[in-house]
């Protein structure tokens, strides 16, 4: 099954991009090959870039405050897990005090030396080959485990950007429900009667089929496309079935 998100709201989105980025960072890190790093180190400078963002950490503050006070009210109730909501409840308050004395979590990626003198040359095509940069093409030949341990120190300062984001979309996932829906010729329409959501989830089993999603608070709206890897994604013409979930917490 294949899901598709699509958020409401700019911090959902900047969540969502938190997620993708530190976890493809995992991924490249962790390999010995400096050309799997290579990738890291360009990963490094957009996590550099969104994390610097005053608004996303005030965005990210006050919506947990309000998490916190609809869960606080879910306190003594006999149907809740009262185990699970003061963990959940202890986690948003390690959450909300770490993204509080984050500061400036990004400075030393932004002011290294010798990660600038590479970002300078990414945009460049072959900009960072032996012959334009020989004391990175160096570093490759460095033991691995010095490689690894060097980058994953300039992203430890982010970690508690890593975290939140992934308690807030897990919860954020855990509010709605999938249900299952039919696109009449690969079109589909809902009202949302002026309803809040922050997140919609889309499940489909054929990885050819592209959901094109557009939402708002009165409707949303998915055009299913169809691709073959070769051609522009056309219209498909035939019924969906297809699985959906509104999230809001």
């Amino acid at each position: 099954m294949i899901i598709y998100e699509y958020p409401f709201n700019e911090l959902v989105r900047s969540l969502l991009r938190l997620e993708y980025l530190f976890d493809r960072f995992e991924y490249f890190v962790n390999h010995e090959d400096a050309r799997d790093q290579h990738a890291a180190i360009a990963i490094l400078f957009d996590l550099a870039e969104i994390t610097a963002r005053a608004d996303l950490k005030s965005s990210l503050m006050k919506e947990l405050d309000r998490q916190k006070s609809s869960l606080m009210s879910l306190k003594n109730s006999a149907q809740i897990n009262q185990d699970a909501l003061n963990r959940t409840l202890g986690e948003m308050d390690a959450i909300w005090q770490q993204i509080n004395q984050t500061g400036k979590s990004n400075t030393g990626i932004l002011e290294s030396e010798w990660l600038n003198l590479i970002r300078s040359r990414l945009s460049i095509p072959g900009g960072t080959s032996p012959v334009d940069l020989p004391a990175y093409y160096a570093w490759q030949f460095t033991p691995a485990e010095n490689r690894i341990q060097l980058l994953k120190s300039y992203v430890q300062p982010l970690q508690a950007w890593n975290v939140a984001s992934q308690m807030f979309l897990r919860l954020l996932r855990e509010s709605g429900k999938p249900q299952a829906m039919n696109a009449p010729s690969g079109s589909y329409q809902q009202m949302l009667s002026g309803k809040t959501y922050q997140l919609m989830r889309v499940f489909v089993e054929d990885p050819q089929l592209i959901p094109e999603i557009s939402a708002n608070k009165y409707m949303l709206w998915t055009r299913f496309m169809i691709s073959d890897g070769l051609a522009k994604p056309k219209p498909v013409g035939t019924d969906v079935s297809f699985q959906l979930s509104l999230c809001n917490f």
